[in-house]
């Protein structure tokens, strides 16, 4: 299971247990960890983004051994 999928069903899980909930400090206390998960899954989808972005690394120019005669 990646990242993504397993925050996803951890959101899935607290919205559930939100609306089942029968205090409003027990609803406020999971819909505080969904907002938490949706976060987390959106900060995910942007870091793919960027990394997608980034332009693939330079090959670095060999050194050429000098040598010196003497």
């Amino acid at each position: 299971m990646s990242q993504l999928e397993e925050y996803t069903a951890k959101a899935a899980a607290s919205l559930a247990e939100a609306e089942a909930a029968t205090t409003d400090r027990d609803r406020a206390h999971h819909r505080r960890a969904h907002s938490i998960w949706r976060r987390l899954i959106a900060n995910i989808g942007e870091a793919e983004a960027r990394a997608a972005m980034k332009p693939p690394p330079k090959p670095k120019a060999e050194k050429v051994a000098i040598r010196k005669s003497w």
